[in-house]
C-alpha cells in the first residue's frame, strides 16, 4: 500500500452497533488520500467480521487484531504506530461517530495552507443513538492567538467538548509531544500541551457528528467499570484524576520549547487555576478514602 497523506486510527472494542456507519462515513470522504487503520481490541461481538468485510472491499482499510482486550489507552497508542512518516497527518477516530463527507478535505486544506498551524479541530454536532441531532459545540477551541499565554489561558478557563483527538495533526508534532494516551483524561493535557506549542484552528462547515448513547464511556460512573474500559488487566485504582492532570500539565509546561520567561508566566497562571480547582482535588482524596473503606466506588472524573 502506498503511503497515504492522512492516517485515521480507529480503536474499537465490541463496536458492532455503530461501526459500519463510522467506516462508511470514512469511505464517503471527498478527500480520498487516507488510510483507515482499525484496531480491534479482542472484540467478542461481530466487530471483527465487519472490519474484515470492509477491508476486503477497500484497500485503504487496514485491520489490526488483538486476541484480548488490552484497554482503550493501549489501543489508542497502537493505531498511532501506523504512521510511517512525519510528513503525514494523523487523527484518532471513534467507532460510534460519523464524519460529514467534506470533513477530511476541510481539515487538510487548513494544514496545507497554513504551515504555522499544527492542529485542526473539527466543527462538531451531537447526535443520539438514532442519528437525531441533539445540539452543536460552541466554537471555543479556535485558539489562533499568536500568544501561547492566551491560548493556554483559554484551555484552562474555557468551556468546550473534548473533541481534540478527533481533529487532524501533523504527525511530526505528535511525535514530539510529551503527552500520550497513557492515562485516563490524557486528552485534557494533550490539548494543553498543543496550545503551548502551536495555534489551533477550529474549522467550520463540514462537521464531526459525535454520538452520545448509553453505551459510551461517558456514562460510566464507577472506578471498577472504568478500569474495564481503560486498563482491564490492571488491578490499580484510578482514584486521583484531577491530581494527575495537574501534575501532567506542569510537566508538559516544563518540557515545552517556550522561553523560560514565558514558561514562568504561564506557570504562575497554572498555579492560580489549580488552586481554584481545589474542590475537585479534594474530591479525589475524599473519594479515594471512601473507596478504601468500601463506602463508594464512584469515579470523580
Amino acid at each position: 500500500m502506498s503511503q497515504r497523506a492522512v492516517v485515521s486510527g480507529l480503536p474499537v472494542y465490541n463496536g458492532e452497533r455503530y461501526l459500519a456507519a463510522a467506516i462508511e462515513s470514512h469511505l464517503a470522504q471527498t478527500y480520498g488520500d487516507f488510510q483507515l487503520v482499525i484496531s480491534d481490541n479482542g472484540s467478542t461481538d461481530a466487530t471483527a467480521d465487519i472490519c474484515n468485510d470492509y477491508a476486503s472491499r477497500d484497500g485503504r482499510i487496514k485491520v489490526l487484531r488483538s486476541n484480548e482486550n488490552r484497554g482503550i489507552l493501549w489501543n489508542h497508542r497502537r493505531v498511532f504506530e501506523a504512521v510511517e512518516s512525519p510528513r503525514q497527518y494523523f487523527r484518532w477516530a471513534a467507532a460510534d461517530d460519523v464524519l460529514e463527507p467534506d470533513l477530511f478535505k476541510t481539515m487538510v486544506d487548513v494544514l496545507e495552507a497554513r504551515p504555522e498551524v499544527e492542529a485542526v479541530v473539527p466543527d462538531t454536532k451531537n447526535i443520539d443513538s438514532d442519528d437525531r441531532p441533539i445540539g452543536s459545540m460552541s466554537r471555543t477551541l479556535d485558539l489562533q492567538s499568536p500568544d501561547p499565554f492566551e491560548r493556554a489561558r483559554a484551555v484552562l478557563t474555557g468551556g468546550y467538548q473534548m473533541v481534540i483527538a478527533f481533529g487532524l495533526f501533523r504527525a511530526s508534532t505528535l511525535q514530539r509531544m510529551r503527552t500520550k494516551p497513557d492515562y485516563l483524561g490524557w486528552d485534557f493535557v494533550f490539548l494543553w500541551e498543543l496550545a503551548l506549542r502551536t495555534q489551533i484552528v477550529q474549522t467550520s462547515g463540514a462537521a464531526l457528528l459525535r454520538r452520545f448513547h448509553p453505551g459510551a464511556t461517558s456514562h460510566v460512573k464507577t472506578a471498577r467499570e472504568m478500569r474495564k474500559w481503560v486498563e482491564p488487566n490492571s488491578s490499580a485504582g484510578m482514584s486521583f484524576p484531577h491530581w494527575t492532570w495537574a501534575y501532567e500539565r506542569a510537566r508538559a509546561l516544563m518540557g515545552s520549547p517556550l522561553p523560560l520567561r514565558e514558561r514562568w508566566r504561564i506557570g504562575l497562571m497554572l498555579a492560580r487555576v489549580t488552586t481554584w480547582q481545589r474542590d475537585s482535588l479534594t474530591r479525589d482524596l475524599t473519594q479515594a478514602a471512601r473507596r478504601m473503606l468500601r463506602l463508594s466506588d464512584e469515579y470523580t472524573f
